[in-house]
This record gives C-alpha cells, structure tokens and sequence, in this order.
C-alpha cells in the first residue's frame, strides 16, 4: 500500500476590495478557523504597495498554526471551544476594519471583495499556493477542476516582499469577485 506524506498546512486568504485589502490567518482544527493569535491585518488599497502585501502576507501564514493530528478526530467539546473563541475573533477584525473604513458593519465590508485562498504544506516544501477564487454571494468558493486554468500561482516563502506581493496581486486579479 502507498504511503502519502502527512500534509502540516499553514492558511492565509487575502481580501481585496475596492477601499482596503485585508490578510486573515488562518489556525487549522479540521478546517480553517480565524486565528487566535497569528497575523491578521489590513490597509488602505492606495497604501497596499507589494512589499506590504509581501511582508504582511508572510508574517500571517508563518503565524499561521496547524492542531490536527492525523487519523485522529477531534473532539466535539474542543470544536466547540475553538469557534467559541476565534468567531468573536474574527467578528472584532471585521468590525474594526468596517469602522475604519466606514462600512455599516463586517458583513458589509467583506460582501464584496475578491479572494485568495493561500496555503503553505510548510514540511514539506517551501512553496506557498495561492488560489484566486469565485464570488458567491455572500462568500467565496474555488474553481472546479478544468475551470481553474490560469487561477493557482505558486511562490517561494523564501521570496523578497515586493516579489510576494507581486505574485498575490496576480492572484488576486484572477479572481472573479461578486461586485462584476
């Protein structure tokens, strides 16, 4: 029988809307949660420049923490727990930045933006894949297979700032927001 390498992933997606652009790291329990202690932050679209986007981007998926252990399920207690505490979390992040921004709350903010799925298999490879992704209404969600030519790049954690940036504003003009 083969063996697959057990896949540690590091996440980070990118928001960009048409005031601001957002990074939101991601801590992993059997799926992604916002995280409780990693990089999350956001800027003005005028002052997102590359190196920004760069050196922001890899501060929150390097915070970025992985808890699964695998074959192992997790308790539902220790679910429950973990949304208890990183959706208050990520409610706070989004209204901070729907204030700053004056938007009438998080929800409002995030509606309308275009996404970027980024993830890191850190043990295995220095390579961070960035997925553009499609608007759904009030989400995102990734292409279907044959559909998303064109929308995975690929970049060395080990890049410069501006070189990362770069490669992420390639991403995120791959996506197709839900404001088109």
């Amino acid at each position: 029988m083969q063996q697959f390498p057990i896949r540690r992933q590091k996440r980070a997606d990118v928001f960009r809307a048409k005031k601001y652009l957002a990074i939101e790291c991601q801590e992993i329990w059997g799926g992604s949660h916002f995280s409780r202690t990693g990089w999350s932050s956001y800027i003005d679209r005028a002052g997102a420049t590359p190196e920004w986007i760069g050196e922001n981007f890899r501060k929150s998926i390097q915070s970025s923490e992985y808890f699964k252990t695998p074959g192992v399920p997790f308790p539902r207690e220790t679910i429950a727990k973990v949304n208890a505490e990183c959706g208050p979390l990520r409610l706070a992040f989004w209204g901070k930045l729907a204030e700053a921004f004056r938007f009438k709350d998080g929800r409002a903010a995030s509606a309308k933006t275009a996404m970027v799925f980024g993830c890191w298999d850190y043990e295995l490879t220095d390579q961070i894949e960035l997925r553009a992704s499609k608007g759904r209404g009030g989400g995102h969600s990734g292409w279907l297979q044959g559909e998303d030519q064109g929308t995975v790049f690929h970049v060395s954690i080990n890049a410069s700032n501006e070189e990362l940036g770069n490669v992420i504003i390639q991403a995120l003009n791959a996506c197709k927001p839900n404001y088109l």
